[in-house]
């Protein structure tokens, strides 16, 4: 059985309908692009108006076609596009490309037409790229569905890059950039409002069926189903097909664009950029920095580690080099005491083996140099890739030099990645490399970052195969939940829980919290106090009263009945004063936790993404410096470890000048816990703050000062 998608991206028959004989027009593009590529399946027009254009028959309507017909292009105005979709699907057709704009980047009314073409795919079992999008082009086999001036193009280079783009008119002329630098592609789709199919249903697709892909590229303004994506990228990391995104409307202005343009929604940036990381996509800044990664990953070998050997012919040019791979955490290495040994016989007196390693003028007078001490670095032990820096070289002499560095490459196991820092002078030996199987740069720092990039993605490739999947369970086999009463908690309020209930809630799932009591009257507090022990916390208990530091209705350190009296009074008098209406359950009498260290935990609802787990240090940490590591839902051990890991402040956590080290195993496990109740009750809750969770020293634990649980509006 052919894969789902191969009568979209690989159609064997495709009509045009709305064809038209004027070029300039959506319906004369096609034909003429399709035609001009050398299309090589059956292919049928729709038009009543032609009997035949350029001796290739035309028919009323695609009813009238007497082939089976595996992709439709609909080029006709977003009026008649619901009774052509219906008539395709009647007669068959697997698929179609709207092109049509008026859907849901329109508003309401648009919205509501795109969701019946969602309904009638689901329906009649068609699927649809679009609408308003510019089509797609299979490069392999000279397949052009694409209105896009694009185009134009003499001839598509093929390669191993699936690009996917929401934007339609961004995405063509980055397609059109890639091939200006013989970066060739596998398939360039526009995705376009997504009706049916969207971007995590191509990337889907090229993974599991399609094997001349070997790297996707995608530009993306929103998720239209985020879970769905997760668990593509998982997909994609397990088969080790490397997703790199360009993620555009990261600012409140460019998420209204978004909004406005393709009718998606985007979510927190900060998120985003989180959830990729952790399920090994690839993120990038800007366009080209898309191509030129996804480029060099679809040349290169697989890194075993992240040491960097430089052989450069200029010495400024490897200390340029060198800065950038040390400032992403990349190591240069010295070279192996064998290659030092070796190669200082190559140089001249005035000339040193080292990593950096400036061949000098010397390569000049003796150009066979460069190939040996390339092959010196190749068989270093000590390097896991080779960067090669090229100079000022012109014409012919760039030719020679860009020959010799890959007639040696070609043998070498380790990636080679080529930086060339010279002109126009040197464009014969660089348009070599750039159609060769070494991925050259013409920017030190995208070229540091692409193997940066590189390296970080086999390193969580390895990780990942060693790994179970995280849910909701296997990290938590003794934890036994009694969801009656965790639904009884639930069901107590409508919007919030009260401090004392939301810790109730966290106690069930074996969240440690402060030993307290609701009381209301002072001589309860009394008697509860002397049972915890002095100093203790007094602080309003109410669901109604979310900001208790603002409301004044907390005090800390009361150490004698008589204090007790005193702040009890001040609390009662200060929560009606600050909001009369509100719900007082009493006063919460609380153990005063006396050192260890502040941290905050929590979780939000993405509306993308579901649940996300936050943690970081307290105070200014979070509030000034946003040191704050987020992850999905459900967290894995080793997720939970490096989420802790993660942020600046680690070092304070795990001791620094004389302080002992807090007890970091406890926080992964409330984490998991955490992360746990989250799954467990998505439908239910909003969100989760522990503001301040209290770090003790190490084997101590944790214990929650306070916590706040919003709930879902019922």
């Amino acid at each position: 059985m052919a894969p789902e998608l191969s009568k979209l991206l690989t159609p064997k028959s495709v009509a045009i309908i709305g064809v038209s004989e004027s070029p300039t027009r959506i319906g004369g593009r096609l034909f003429k692009y399709l035609t001009k590529h050398g299309y090589k399946g059956e292919l049928a027009l729709v038009n009543p108006k032609y009997k035949e254009l350029n001796n290739v028959k035309c028919y009323p309507a695609i009813s009238d076609v007497p082939m089976d017909i595996d992709c439709a292009l609909v080029a006709v105005p977003g009026k008649f596009v619901f009774p052509v979709l219906n008539e395709c699907a009647d007669n068959n057709v697997g698929s179609v490309v709207i092109f049509s704009s008026g859907f849901a980047e329109m508003g309401i009314e648009g919205k509501k037409a795109q969701d019946k073409l969602k309904e009638l795919a689901r329906t009649k079992n068609i699927r649809i790229c679009g609408p308003n999008c510019i089509g797609l082009v299979n490069f392999n086999d000279n397949i052009a569905l694409s209105f896009s001036q694009f185009m134009e193009t003499e001839s598509l280079i093929p390669g191993n890059i699936g690009f996917i783009s929401q934007s339609g008119a961004l995405g063509g002329s980055m397609a059109n950039r890639a091939q200006d630098n013989s970066i060739g592609l596998s398939y360039f789709i526009s995705s376009g409002n997504e009706a049916d199919l969207d971007v995590s249903d191509y990337i889907r697709h090229l993974v599991l069926h399609d094997d001349r892909t070997k790297v996707i590229a995608a530009v993306i303004e929103g998720f239209k189903d985020g879970e769905k994506f997760i668990k593509v990228a998982e997909l994609a990391l397990k088969h080790r097909k490397p997703i790199i995104v360009l993620k555009i409307g990261e600012t409140e202005v460019g998420k209204k664009a978004a909004a406005s343009h393709t009718g998606s929604m985007t979510g927190s940036d900060s998120v985003i950029d989180a959830i990729l990381k952790q399920k090994g996509v690839i993120r990038v800044s800007n366009y080209d920095e898309l191509f030129q990664t996804a480029s060099l990953f679809s040349k290169n070998r697989i890194p075993e580690g992240n040491r960097i050997g430089i052989l450069s012919s200029s010495g400024g040019a490897g200390i340029i080099m060198a800065d950038h791979y040390t400032k992403l955490g990349l190591t240069v290495p010295e070279p192996s005491k064998k290659t030092i040994e070796i190669a200082s016989k190559e140089m001249a007196s005035f000339g040193q083996v080292a990593n950096p390693f400036d061949l000098t003028g010397q390569i000049f007078s003796d150009p066979e140099m460069f190939k040996r001490c390339f092959n010196y670095f190749i068989d270093d032990e000590n390097f896991d890739i080779i960067q090669i820096n090229m100079s000022m070289v012109a014409g012919q002499g760039s030719v020679n030099r860009a020959l010799q560095l890959l007639e040696v490459a070609k043998d070498s196991k380790k990636p080679v990645v080529a930086w060339w820092a010279a002109g126009s002078l040197s464009n014969p030996g660089i348009q070599i490399l750039n159609n060769s199987e070494v991925a050259s740069f013409k920017s030190p720092d995208r070229c540091a970052a692409a193997v940066k990039a590189l390296v970080n993605y086999h390193m969580a490739a390895k990780k990942s195969a060693k790994e179970e999947p995280a849910n909701t369970n296997n990290d938590m086999p003794d934890l036994s939940i009694d969801k009656n009463k965790v639904k009884k908690i639930l069901d107590a309020s409508d919007k919030s829980l009260s401090e004392h209930e939301s810790k109730a809630l966290l106690n069930l799932y074996g969240i440690p919290v402060t030993r307290e009591k609701i009381v209301n009257c002072v001589d309860d507090a009394v008697n509860f106090a002397e049972q915890v022990g002095f100093p203790v916390v007094l602080k309003i208990d109410s669901p109604d009263i979310l900001h208790k530091t603002e409301a004044d209705v907390i005090r800390l350190r009361i150490n004698s009945p008589k204090d007790i009296a005193r702040s009890y009074k001040e609390i009662i008098d200060n929560a009606f004063l600050y909001d009369p209406s509100a719900k007082i359950n009493g006063v919460a009498v609380q153990e005063m936790v006396i050192g260890g260290t502040e941290v905050i935990a929590g979780m939000s609802q993405d509306p993308q993404f579901g649940p996300i787990i936050a943690f970081g240090l307290g105070g200014i940490f979070v509030e000034v410096l946003k040191d704050i590591s987020l992850r999905i839902t459900p967290l894995s051990k080793s997720e939970a470890k490096n989420m802790v890991r993660q942020i600046k402040g680690f070092p304070i956590l795990n001791g620094i000048r004389g302080k002992a080290p807090s007890d970091i195993k406890a926080v992964e496990n409330l984490l998991l816990r955490l992360s746990r109740l989250a799954c467990d009750w998505k439908d239910y809750i909003a969100e989760i703050d522990i503001n301040p969770l209290i770090v003790l020293d190490d084997g101590q634990g944790v214990k929650a000062l306070d916590a706040l649980v919003i709930l879902k509006e019922k």
